[in-house]
């Protein structure tokens, strides 16, 4: 159902993580698809339209990210109608850690830019275009590199919350975003229409440059250290 190399236009791999069982308090994760489409509408007002069970939250989200696009778009969505769907979800689809996956996938059909196929990425995004924290990341980076992805976005704050086996490390490059900016600008293939992208949003950054950070392996602490000889009485 989703691809781990190449690339596409509008397509993404999102990451989800669901409870195994209601009495279980660890989480599995999954690689989640989300596809967009672009096509004029067929009425005098443009409409976003999500599929693939979603629940409250998961609208809701759907609603927010249609904010952060019409502002930084620089195709006029006025007309257009924008086809969201979630792929693979038969039990439904809660919450909004999909936000930046949307985003993403909306933005690269709108304007035709493809979207690096070995990458996934997971992360809430508020409608001023900021990267929110989420939970069961562990579970989602897990997912990912047992599909064979090589690179995988999550939120800053969620930087702390990874407890994942260290030969994970050696599967996949782990990148912390704070906003849309710096997740467009892991996703997207360079070109040029990118480049004019990462310019329009350089105001969503603190400094006026790249915020994104890669996830360096954690250092292991030496288990057995030798005990100092007693001094002499």
């Amino acid at each position: 159902m989703f691809r781990t190399s190449g690339s596409e236009v509008g397509a993404v791999n999102g990451l989800a993580a669901m409870n195994a069982s209601s009495n279980m308090a660890e989480y599995s994760g999954i690689v989640l698809p989300i596809v967009a489409e672009v096509a004029p509408s067929q009425t005098k007002k443009g409409t976003i339209v999500a599929t693939g069970q979603l629940g409250t939250i998961a609208k809701e989200a759907v609603e927010n990210i249609s904010a952060v696009i019409k502002k930084y778009t620089m195709t006029d969505i006025s007309e257009r109608d924008i086809h969201i769907q979630f792929i693979g979800t038969y039990a439904g689809v809660e919450g909004d850690s999909a936000s930046i996956t949307i985003a993403t996938a909306v933005i690269s059909a709108m304007e035709n830019i493809p979207i690096d196929q070995s990458l996934a990425m997971t992360g809430s995004l508020s409608v001023r275009g900021k990267v929110l924290p989420i939970g069961g990341v562990t579970a989602k980076l897990e997912a990912a590199g047992q599909a064979g992805i090589k690179r995988v976005l999550i939120p800053k704050e969620n930087g702390k919350d990874v407890m994942i086996e260290t030969r994970y490390y050696d599967m996949m490059d782990i990148v912390t975003v704070e906003n849309l900016r710096d997740v467009l600008e892991y996703a997207l293939v360079d070109c040029e229409k990118k480049e004019q992208y990462l310019k329009k949003l350089l105001p969503l950054t603190a400094n006026g440059s790249s915020t994104a950070k890669h996830l360096e392996r954690p250092l292991i602490a030496d288990i057995q250290r030798p005990v100092p000889d007693a001094a002499p009485q």
